[in-house]
């Protein structure tokens, strides 16, 4: 971009990895959207989670790298390492645009324009420390999230421009990164707030959650909080922890499973309130879907949770308990005192995270760097030298 033509064109778009159709990978295929025409580069495919309308080129090849990704872990920490430096598809590109933290290995050439979408800093680099444990096992698990860190150090200051997906995100970024408060901006990810209604269904007798049933979205604390509560909990989503969650159930708890995209919208709608209990949540999608769905927010006092309740008027907060005696208490109050916002109401505070917003603010961020990052000698600007 040396040319001082400030026009966005010649993009490319690169996403660390296709994963279990996630919150990563809806932002990496609507960041595709907004630059229709650039192709979309990831780590490693899975055309079965892939939209119709999206098309990806896998950037890490060969035998060894493809069978680490295969196997996960440091293995996959590995391949991503040496698979992203040198990325030949993205070098012949003005402007490239990448999602996740392993393009962040990726080394550009010096005219290359480069904004890098946040979704969330390393948790060994920040708030995994604290469920380190001691003696050896302990002190090998610090050590390695001590290279984890070095790793990163080195990593992230290449990019023009950085986007998180939240203001706790971009706290992490400068606190843990060290990437300058200036060199970041908040874009919060797309989220198909029009596909939600409060008109989806009639408000039902049921609390809901669902997410993916991993450690970090604490859904044992919700579950173990209703054995002490005279209401339903319908939860849905799947993952590893869905059989002990399911073993430590009361009879008012029901498993959805993986819902469907109809089946989901209802629930929604249909739950008298949303409970999410994620840890640090970076941003946190379902719970803004279930806003979207005009449905109030009962959610943990953390990450970018505390800020998409609105105290009294679309929710309530609480603390986190591994008891979940604070969500009983959460519970209690939004069954006496309500919510101040109708339904109506709760679902237009939602539009600020729409993907129609996402569209014209990644456009307006991009534009801004390719402007920022413009080689320009001021000489040229000048009158001939004469002899």
């Amino acid at each position: 971009m040396s040319s001082g033509d400030d026009k966005v064109d010649n993009v490319a778009v690169a996403h660390w990895g296709e994963h279990v159709n996630g919150g990563g990978d809806r932002v990496a295929w609507e960041l595709a959207r907004v630059f229709e025409d650039a192709p979309l580069y990831v780590g490693w495919q899975d055309e079965n989670i892939e939209p119709d309308d999206i098309e990806t080129e896998q950037i890490i090849n060969g035998r060894l790298l493809e069978w680490a990704l295969e196997r996960g872990g440091a293995l996959r920490m590995f391949a991503h390492l040496l698979g992203w430096q040198k990325a030949e598809p993205l070098r012949n590109h003005d402007v490239i645009v990448t999602s996740g933290n392993e393009p962040l290995f990726y080394v550009p050439p010096t005219e290359q324009v480069w904004v890098s979408y946040i979704h969330h800093t390393n948790r060994r680099q920040s708030d995994q420390i604290d469920e380190v444990g001691d003696g050896l096992t302990g002190s090998l698990k610090l050590l390695f999230y001590y290279l984890v860190r070095v790793a990163f150090d080195h990593n992230t200051h290449k990019p023009d421009l950085f986007l998180a997906n939240s203001e706790q995100v971009k706290r992490r970024m400068i606190r843990y990164w060290g990437v300058p408060e200036e060199k970041i901006e908040v874009v919060y990810p797309p989220v198909d707030t029009h596909t939600y209604s409060p008109s989806d269904a009639e408000t039902g007798d049921y609390y809901l959650t669902l997410s993916r049933l991993d450690w970090h979205k604490s859904v044992d604390e919700i579950v173990r909080a209703f054995e002490d509560l005279d209401a339903k909990l319908v939860v849905a989503g799947d993952g590893h922890e869905r059989e002990r969650l399911e073993s430590m159930a009361g009879n008012n708890v029901e498993f959805r499973g993986y819902v469907s995209e109809a089946e989901k919208k209802e629930l929604l709608a249909g739950a008298k309130a949303f409970v999410f209990n994620g840890r640090d949540e970076d941003f946190g999608i379902s719970p803004v879907e279930a806003l979207a769905a005009g449905t109030p927010l009962l959610g943990v006092h953390e990450g970018m949770t505390q800020y998409q309740v609105v105290k009294g008027k679309n929710g309530y907060t609480f603390e986190r308990d591994e008891t979940g005696a604070a969500i009983v208490d959460a519970v209690r109050t939004f069954e006496r005192e309500g919510v101040a916002w109708e339904a109506e109401e709760i679902e237009l505070f939602a539009e600020r995270f729409s993907v129609g917003e996402f569209s014209t603010r990644i456009k307006r961020m991009v534009e801004q760097a390719v402007q920022n990052a413009n080689i320009h000698p001021e000489w040229r600007e000048e009158a001939p030298l004469v002899s």
